[in-house]
C-alpha cells in the first residue's frame, strides 16, 4: 500500500460519496483509478488504430478528411 495526498475538498466529496454508497473510501479510490487506467489504455489503443488506418489510407493514395473537403469546388474556407 502507498500513501498519497488528496485535495481537502475532493477528499470531503469522496467521503460523502463513500457514505452514500455504503462503501469504503479506499474501495472507491481503487475503482476510480482502475477505471481511469482502463480508459487510458482504450484511448491509446484507439489512437494506435487511427494512426494505423491513416497510414494505410495514405499508402493507398487517400487524403485527410479536411484536405478532401477543402479541395472541393466552391469551398471558400
Amino acid at each position: 500500500m502507498k500513501t498519497t495526498t488528496v485535495d481537502d475538498g475532493l477528499y470531503t466529496a469522496l467521503e460523502a460519496a463513500a457514505d452514500r454508497n455504503g462503501r469504503p473510501v479506499q474501495e472507491l479510490v481503487n475503482e476510480a483509478i482502475g477505471s481511469w487506467l482502463a480508459d487510458t489504455a482504450a484511448d491509446e489503443a484507439d489512437h494506435v488504430a487511427i494512426e494505423s488506418a491513416r497510414a494505410e489510407a495514405a499508402e493507398q493514395g487517400g487524403v485527410e478528411f479536411e484536405a478532401f473537403f477543402d479541395s472541393l469546388p466552391g469551398n471558400t474556407d
